[in-house]
């Protein structure tokens, strides 16, 4: 706002003094209830969004408890894990297996006789090469029958499933080495030289190699050969180290073969699992009415009042919180329809939940088929709570309403303060003008004062 920075023309008024303190007071209401009524808006606004976060966390526990995975995750435990690892999910049933592994899974190698170098010439024609499924040629031209040209010509042929061609040079020469695409039975390779005299030079036939018969100029230096185990008695194979289809649910690493010699894999329900998740909704829980008690809580001896003390919308929160606690499941098996007989009960002073460990724990023993029933599925106590929750935090919930409403008060506010200032403008300047002209008539009459001053002295001298 402009400002007059002297005193009075003549009169000696300080004009600008006069007119600052007249507008202080007259904003000074106004602007202090504008300015309280923020503080309180954007103190609202700040707990409903921390309140709407933390009921969103809770929210998480309860998908987890909704799931029905969480209730059936089952454990394995292998007596010699030197010798196999097991793993389970959830469509395991519990039990007890033996087993023993006989043999590991082996990848094919064949290796060629030996060549003075890579660069020795092998033969023209065609090589035949297939394993498991897959067949393919390469053909050989004159020129580029060396080891080495061969080796390339394999590796890098239309249709290879991944067989791969080396040469390693040992004491005996080079040799042609292929390693078969995977471990496994099924992945064994066949080698088959087709040439036509005279056009075709050389032997090519030195790379055959055909599992049938008695004897082959390509060696076989490791076996394509299939893990087996005898589960239960029964004897079962893998292509790999893996046996994911033995026991439904359950998943075997072989490590080690050691054929005759047992041991025992135990699958059990996880209690672990659940057990965390329930523990996660019980903190969620508590975090949540530890906030709306602080929110709404009041100190008679400060006499300090929560950000929400009095909020009809946090009350409401509270109220539901306690109500869904307390309130048994419908359809539940009747001595396990409430989390109490789980082992949770709600402390009356302040809300917050409490876990008889013992008790948990024994239900989860003897009863998890129940537990799960008390929790997941679409009529679950998580499922309802879910609901219940997502009225307060979506995006259309009432946390969410009340916060907008704040929000247009707030924008309401400041366009007051703003209105208010303009206002405050006018005002000052309206004080400004009066008071000089005040100042203008004040100093005309100390004029005339002095001037009649002047002329009574003259008449009495």
């Amino acid at each position: 706002m402009p400002g007059l920075t002297t005193n009075g023309l003549g009169s000696g008024l300080d004009v600008n003094s006069l007119v600052t303190q007249l507008v202080q007071a007259e904003r000074a209401p106004t602007a202090n209830r504008i300015t309280a009524r923020e503080s309180k808006v954007q103190s609202r606004l700040s707990a409903y969004g921390g309140l709407r976060a933390t009921v969103a966390e809770f929210q998480d526990t309860l998908k987890k408890l909704q799931s029905e995975a969480v209730f059936k995750a089952r454990t394995a435990q292998v007596s010699n894990e030197s010798l196999v690892k097991a793993s389970a999910s959830p469509q395991a049933t519990p039990g007890t297996y033996n087993l023993s592994v006989e043999s590991l899974a082996s990848t094919q190698k064949l290796a060629s006789g030996a060549f003075l170098s890579g660069s020795s010439a092998v033969g023209t024609g065609r090589l035949d090469i297939s394993a498991g499924t897959s067949n393919f040629s390469v053909t050989i031209t004159a020129g580029n029958d060396s080891l080495s040209s061969i080796r390339d010509a394999i590796n890098t042929a239309s249709g290879n499933p991944g067989i791969r061609a080396t040469i390693v040079t040992a004491s005996t020469g080079s040799h042609l080495v292929l390693t078969a695409a995977g471990s496994g039975s099924a992945q064994g390779i066949t080698l088959n030289a087709v040439t036509t005299p005279p056009g075709d030079t050389g032997d090519l036939s030195l790379l055959n190699y055909n599992p049938s018969a008695g004897s082959n100029p390509m060696t076989v230096k490791s076996p394509a050969a299939d893990a087996r185990i005898l589960l239960d008695g029964f004897s079962i194979t893998s292509p790999t180290n893996t046996f994911s289809q033995a026991v439904e649910g359950v998943t075997l690493v072989v490590a080690k073969a050691s054929p005759g010699e047992n041991v025992t894999i135990n699958v059990n329900a996880d209690k672990t699992t659940t057990r965390t998740a329930i523990d996660q909704f019980v903190a969620g829980y508590n975090k949540l009415q530890t906030q709306i008690n602080s929110l709404t809580a009041y100190n008679p001896t400060t006499q300090v009042a929560g950000q929400l003390q009095g909020d009809a919308v946090t009350q409401r929160l509270a109220s539901t919180l306690k109500n869904e606690i307390n309130n048994a499941l419908a359809g539940a098996a009747l001595d396990l329809d409430s989390l109490a007989e789980l082992g949770i009960s709600s402390q009356a002073k302040n809300g917050l939940l409490t876990v008889n460990a013992t008790r948990m724990d024994a239900v989860l023993t003897t009863r998890m088929s129940d537990v799960t029933a008390l929790f997941s599925g679409t009529n679950g106590l998580a499922a309802r709570f879910a609901q219940t929750m997502d009225g307060y935090s979506s995006s259309t919930g009432v946390i969410e309403s009340r916060s907008s409403s704040l929000r247009g008060e707030a924008k309401s506010l400041a366009a007051q303060k703003q209105a208010l200032e303009l206002r405050m403008t006018a005002v000052e300047s309206r004080y400004r003008k009066q008071f000089t002209e005040l100042d203008s008539l004040l100093s005309g009459f100390a004029s005339t004062s002095s001037f009649l001053t002047q002329q009574l002295a003259k008449l009495s001298s």
